[in-house]
């Protein structure tokens, strides 16, 4: 039988409808077409693929073990398309947002912003802080893009490019009675956390402290970094953040380096950029990867 490669992209789209009248808008055809398409991918693979659960359609074990391929394989085939001319971000016209956890908004967000309007002067930039809508952001706006730390729950619709990691590091106001890094002296005072909207982990801090039994408790969690800063500038809040921030915190904070018994938990998160699948091979996501990377680094 003459395989129809073409057809593979209805198993990716069907997994995020799991309608056929919904993805039949979103490929612009009639619903009796995707279910002719659909009959074909059966017979192709020998499987149902997709089944009927009440309204929704549920992907058997072949199908699932598609879905963790395609998009590679997908990416492989588009890319014998790409045009081998020179793209620059001049070429960049219209309007793009990018979002950034709160605490990357100014140490990394600041440059980058700077250079882009610099060497794309044709775009308007719109730059947020990732709240929880995130994802559905990036699901429905194909012109914007996202960083936030993993592990992030996010459907097939998007594509995740790493970024590398982000460490931590202790912010309290300069004449805190803080004599040292000492987890015993630490615990003494009232801790405040970053929140990571739609992260789908408790914070690393608040971790720690369950897994070594400290009963101690988080004071304040916040995705505001500007708030968690004029808190801890006129009080003895010990604020838990990106390392990151240090180069733009004025004399009147100070920083420290964490407890030794958190440095030994790899106390660390992996940073990831996120857009829509359409946007994979947009020579501006890759842009951005190395970008961002490139900050984060330096």
């Amino acid at each position: 039988m003459t395989k129809d490669l073409n057809l593979l992209r209805l198993i990716l789209v069907l997994n995020e409808t799991r309608q056929t009248v919904s993805t039949a808008k979103a490929l612009k055809v009639s619903q009796p077409t995707i279910s002719v398409m659909l009959r074909k991918l059966r017979e192709q693979f020998d499987d149902e693929l997709f089944v009927r659960d009440k309204t929704k359609l549920e992907p058997t074990p072949k199908c699932i073990e598609l879905i963790e391929t395609l998009p590679a394989l997908l990416d492989q085939i588009d890319n014998l398309y790409v045009s081998n001319e020179e793209w620059t971000l001049g070429d960049l016209k219209g309007e793009i947002q990018i979002m950034l956890p709160s605490p990357l908004l100014m140490p990394v967000g600041v440059p980058l912003l700077k250079k882009l309007t610099l060497e794309a002067p044709q775009v308007t930039f719109q730059c947020t802080p990732w709240l929880d809508n995130g994802a559905q952001v990036l699901e429905t706006n194909r012109a914007s893009w996202g960083v936030s730390y993993l592990p992030m729950e996010v459907n097939k619709t998007l594509t995740e490019k790493t970024l590398g990691f982000d460490r931590f590091m202790l912010v309290l106001r300069a004449d805190h009675p803080l004599q040292s890094n000492a987890l015993n002296e630490i615990l003494q005072y009232p801790l405040c956390v970053n929140v990571i909207p739609g992260y789908i982990q408790a914070s690393k801090a608040e971790m720690l402290i369950k897994k070594y039994d400290l009963g101690k408790s988080i004071a304040i969690r916040s995705n505001n970094m500007n708030l968690m800063l004029e808190i801890v500038k006129d009080s003895d809040c010990i604020y838990i953040t990106s390392s990151k921030c240090r180069a733009v915190l004025d004399d009147g904070y100070r920083c420290e380096e964490l407890p030794p018994e958190l440095l030994k938990d790899t106390y660390r998160r992996e940073l990831a950029l996120f857009t829509h699948q359409a946007n994979r091979n947009n020579p501006f996501t890759d842009w951005l990867q190395k970008e961002i990377i490139s900050l984060i680094q330096s």
